[in-house]
């Protein structure tokens, strides 16, 4: 059920460093709601970046706005970020910082009333490190992808193949399958491991508003 009207929900949803040489990450306790996103008529939402200084590190961003877009047409209808070159005219607000000493490797700042999100929404992703096979280009693409998620109001799920994996204490890494599809969506990251995940959050939301 959507909140209250008068209710303000307030998150930020982080992914740290998981002590792995596959250069996987882990997420915060925090979660959003299953009835948390943006109504219809917003989208597509308009996206700032801020440039990383790399060639390579930019592809990696254009290349996460563009498949949640292509990925958002073939479920929702519609694309889910426009790129705008200011600041000011952005909905979605993402900036790139230095190495942080807690491992913290992105964090997404969504604040909800009655389950519509607020904007401007921003996204914060810390210089990502090669680590083990993994590259920088790798690691960025697949903190961004799953920050932009929660910027859509996707909450984290159990399954560890997703991009928007996963439930904190869901994946049992002692497990030799679970740990091979976990590692194995962490080096090769990929926005349609949310087609369902995304299609039923908004079915289910823009249901609640009619």
């Amino acid at each position: 059920m959507p909140l209250p009207a008068a209710s303000r929900l307030v998150l930020v949803v982080v992914v740290g460093i998981l002590a792995l040489c596959s250069g996987t990450a882990r997420p915060s306790d925090t979660d959003l709601s299953d009835t948390t996103g943006h109504p219809r008529a917003r989208l597509p939402l308009t996206l700032s970046a801020q440039p990383t200084g790399d060639v390579a590190l930019d592809a990696a961003v254009r290349q996460a706005i563009g498949d949640w877009n292509a990925l958002a047409r073939e479920t929702l209808g519609v694309p889910v970020f426009s790129p705008v070159q200011r600041e000011a005219d952005a909905q979605v607000l993402v900036a790139f910082g230095g190495p942080r000493a807690t491992g913290l490797m992105g964090q997404a700042h969504v604040a909800a009333t009655s389950g519509v999100i607020e904007l401007p929404v921003r996204v914060e992703v810390f210089a990502p490190e090669r680590r083990g096979t993994t590259t920088r280009e790798t690691l960025l693409y697949q903190i961004l992808a799953h920050e932009l998620g929660h910027a859509l109001g996707l909450p984290h799920v159990t399954d560890p193949a997703s991009i928007m994996c996963c439930v904190r204490g869901s994946v049992d890494l002692d497990d030799p399958a679970t740990r091979q599809a976990y590692v194995h969506a962490r080096r090769h990251p990929d926005v349609r491991s949310a087609r369902g995940q995304l299609a039923e959050h908004y079915a289910r939301l823009w249901r609640a508003d009619r």
